[in-house]
């Protein structure tokens, strides 16, 4: 039986922990707050993976589930200064990947009419479409967030935690996992738009190959002409040799005994020979116990994220960066500019 962690501390308690860690200036209480409020997350996290799974089935959809990191969590702090922990809304993180973009409307529609009683933030404004509105990265996706909210007296320990739901088509999850490859490839910061220009132009570029190639779509630069597009992807691709160096980089084939909560932890170093552990447990409360252990073993030198999922081809899928697998995203950019 899972013993499923509730919140400890009050949001106030938990935002002024969150203004800690930003100044740096925090201790060892904040920490436990930080963690306890992570952990806690992973009920409802559970819960909509769940639900989710369940009108997935018998479609083409990878379906996927995360707790974001430690690492990532302060830096989130750090990097936007009005970001408070307690409302931080992708600590919890589903993740949906679907063959085109009528799949994905289709299905995200149809979970909108469901009559759950968790609140969709933002429902009019749409605010986090970045298909209709692409990132000026290049990033595309849609992200929704929910608000927890149940009448139970146990499910209402939860009330008022959120959960973000992401949607991509294969094609934007290729050009998202590239990109994240990029940054171990470089050492850089593309996928925060904090990396050289010439790194985020080429990603630019890349981002809207594929959405006209294969989407008919436009990107972040509807501007530019298809000739423009190919000629300066091919001069970025002179300077830079990023999609030859992702063209070059061995994924992982680590096997692993299945189970439903993995621990997926990249090594940094040199990413052409990356190295990757996989742990795996039945027990959520095991894992994310573990989860922080590991955290607070490696610091910045891995990259470790629990996650889970139905099967290990799901792993893999939803998260391919930490198995280098950049194959898609080459041949779609390959044959996209043949097709432009």
């Amino acid at each position: 039986m899972v013993n499923w962690v509730v919140p400890e501390n009050t949001p106030s308690r938990v935002k002024a922990a969150g203004k800690r860690i930003r100044s740096g200036q925090f201790d060892t209480t904040d920490i436990l707050v930080m963690e306890n409020w992570r952990a806690s997350h992973a009920y409802i996290l559970n819960t909509f993976q769940t639900t989710l799974r369940s009108r997935a089935r018998g479609k083409t959809i990878t379906v996927a589930q995360r707790l974001k990191r430690r690492n990532t969590i302060f830096d989130k702090l750090v990097r936007e200064p009005t970001m408070q922990l307690n409302t931080m809304h992708d600590i919890a993180g589903c993740r949906l990947i679907f063959q085109n973009r009528s799949e994905l409307n289709e299905f995200r529609a149809s979970l909108h009419r469901t009559r759950s009683k968790h609140k969709r933030r933002y429902p009019m404004e749409d605010r986090y479409n970045y298909i209709i509105h692409p990132k000026s990265s290049g990033y595309r996706g849609i992200h929704d967030v929910y608000e927890w909210f149940v009448t139970t007296p146990f499910g209402s320990n939860w009330n008022g935690l959120h959960v973000e739901i992401q949607y991509r088509t294969i094609y934007q999850h290729a050009w998202a996992t590239a990109v994240e490859a990029a940054d171990l490839l470089t050492t850089s910061r593309i996928k925060f738009s904090l990396a050289e220009q010439r790194y985020t132009r080429f990603f630019q570029l890349c981002s809207e190959v594929i959405a006209r190639a294969y989407e008919d779509q436009r990107s972040c630069l509807p501007e530019l002409s298809n000739l423009e597009l190919r000629h300066e992807l091919s001069e970025l691709e002179a300077s830079t040799g990023l999609l030859a160096s992702l063209r070059d980089v061995k994924h992982s084939s680590e096997q692993f005994a299945f189970k439903a909560n993995t621990i997926l932890i990249r090594h940094t170093g040199d990413a052409a020979r990356v190295r990757l552990e996989v742990e795996t447990y039945d027990n959520i409360n095991e894992a994310v116990e573990r989860y922080s252990v590991l955290e607070r073993q490696y610091g910045g030198n891995a990259d470790i994220v629990l996650v889970r999922a139905k099967d290990e081809m799901n792993v893999r899928d939803a998260f391919r960066n930490y198995f280098s697998d950049t194959n898609d995203f080459v041949s779609y950019i390959d044959e996209g500019q043949r097709r432009l």
